[in-house]
């Protein structure tokens, strides 16, 4: 299953929570790609791979073969991402199928990973693009503050108009509450205006503000094998738990 991890809001936690929930999945057996499409990428920085020769870009302009992008980190696979996103951006764009270039890539290997998780950059730029054209569900990672419900917003006007022009499929997943602080008012506030007011899903657990997931990039790790016992580390996999039920109970309801 292809799942992208899109709001066009920044500091949202998108970045760290591919890392998270993708070596939770590759923790419970799973085979797990993970697929930087921002720029600046901090995925790629934040699991040790710095200044990649190859990068996302060159996968979707087909420059090279996936086998010689793709790196190992973590017991999951990478393909990186670096400012050379900016670059290549506009030959994306002058690309026939500019939006579909990452699912056509995709359909070459998708079949050997169990799941494939792509981080998008905080913008409506082509490469939140193709991951909207190319996956099968979307997590929208939020903070609970007033400014995101506009984040939520412009995110869910986006795939709905992917839904319509190139995607019939895709599917929000759930809105996934991150760096929550359970003791503020303000974020009780905001989730329950999300619930009364947006016909989505909610993951049920959250992750909570910890200094521990702001650590350990600098170690080139995720959280759960940086500190495996913070607070951090086991939302995220209670999270991937979730999510985990939630996509059998869909399954079960498609069969």
């Amino acid at each position: 299953m292809i799942i992208a991890f899109a709001n066009h809001k920044g500091g949202t936690g998108k970045t760290t929570s591919v890392i998270n929930i993708g070596r939770a999945l590759c923790k419970a057996g799973k085979k797990v790609l993970l697929v930087d499409l921002d720029p600046q990428g901090n995925l790629s920085y934040s699991l040790g791979i710095s200044d990649p020769q190859y990068t996302s870009a060159d996968f979707l302009l087909g420059l090279k073969p996936f086998e010689v992008i793709a790196c190992e980190a973590a017991g999951m696979h990478v393909l990186p991402a670096q400012l050379a996103l900016y670059e290549k951006e506009k030959l994306i764009e002058a690309s026939p199928s500019s939006q579909t270039l990452l699912k056509s890539g995709l359909t070459l290997v998708k079949n050997n990973y169990d799941y494939i998780l792509l981080d998008c950059p905080p913008a409506m730029s082509v490469y939140t693009l193709n991951a909207l054209n190319a996956a099968d569900g979307v997590i929208i990672p939020l903070v609970f503050e007033i400014l995101s419900i506009q984040g939520l917003d412009q995110i869910l006007q986006q795939i709905n108009r992917v839904k319509y022009s190139g995607n019939p499929d895709i599917k929000v997943i759930g809105a996934l509450g991150v760096i929550v602080n359970e003791s503020r008012k303000l974020s009780e506030e905001v989730l329950a205006f999300i619930r009364d007011n947006y016909m989505i899903n909610i993951f049920n657990n959250h992750i909570r503000n910890n200094v521990k997931a702001a650590e350990a990039p600098s170690f080139g790790a995720s959280v759960i094998d940086y500190a495996p016992t913070s607070i951090s580390a086991k939302d995220y996999m209670n999270v991937t738990a979730e999510l985990l039920k939630i996509l059998e109970s869909e399954n079960q309801l498609v069969q």
